[in-house]
């Protein structure tokens, strides 16, 4: 009885040897699926495109350069924008600022210019910046307390850095010189001085007695006259000669001098 089994079992694997033999036999390349391998399946991918900006440091700095050549600013001008100003996404790193319009008032603490903004052959921005600017120069300071009628020198004064278009009086530059000025009213120390604080220290006063040389050609003469009223150097000023009484005008040239061309 046992040798039934065992021989049904032989049996069995002989009939399938067949088949069996040929699933486990490797399959024809021609017969084979075919699969791409995975590297061929990566495609190589393109280069990311860079992105360009515009910052509010570089609109700015451009709008200085262009608005100091404009206005012919004598000083240091600082701009900074009135509103927030996003970064600006440009399609090419280059960039062109044109300023269409300035204000016609000139240069001022406020001001609103048209500005165009092309990068490539693309506007990015057009339109009215509002701005505030700020223009430091070097200005005359008062050292210390100094009466109207006194005459400025430069041991009385001091130079410092101030912005200019933020008085609503003109400063008076340091490039003046201080000892062709003289006060019209008194000033505290350290304070800023005005055009309002001084005027041109005059050469020569009224009621004052001046020399006059009056030429007419290559002929000269020269005399004594009383001055009518105060002037400065190139001031013209009316005069009396002291002898015959008739008054004239004449430029102030030097202390105490005037000349007279006939």
């Amino acid at each position: 009885m046992r040798i039934l089994p065992l021989f049904l079992s032989l049996a069995c694997v002989a009939c399938a040897a067949g088949p069996l033999d040929r699933i486990l036999d490797p399959l024809p390349k021609d017969a084979r699926p075919s699969t791409p391998s995975l590297l061929s399946q990566l495609q190589p991918m393109a280069p990311a495109r860079p992105a360009f900006s515009l910052t509010t440091d570089a609109l700015v700095a451009e709008l200085e350069k262009q608005a100091a050549k404009h206005f012919a600013a004598d000083g240091e001008l600082k701009l900074s924008l009135a509103r927030t100003w996003p970064a600006l996404r440009l399609p090419e790193a280059d960039w062109v600022l044109t300023i269409a319009e300035w204000p016609v008032g000139g240069l001022s603490g406020t001001l609103v210019v048209r500005i165009k903004v092309v990068s490539g052959s693309e506007t990015i921005v057009e339109g009215q910046l509002p701005l505030r600017a700020q223009l430091w120069q070097d200005v005359w300071f008062s050292s210390n307390q100094l009466e109207r009628g006194q005459a400025l020198d430069r041991s009385s004064l001091t130079s410092q850095k101030a912005d200019v278009l933020r008085e609503r009086i003109p400063l008076v530059l340091a490039s003046v010189e201080p000892s062709t000025l003289e006060l019209c009213q008194t000033v505290g120390p350290g304070r800023a001085l005005t055009r309002r604080d001084v005027t041109v220290r005059p050469l020569i006063r009224k009621g004052q007695l001046v020399e006059v040389f009056a030429k007419s050609g290559s002929f000269g003469v020269r005399m004594k006259a009383l001055a009518l009223e105060n002037g400065a150097v190139g001031d013209l000023i009316t005069l009396r000669n002291v002898e015959s009484q008739k008054v004239f005008n004449g430029h102030v040239t030097h202390d105490s001098k005037v000349q007279v061309q006939f």
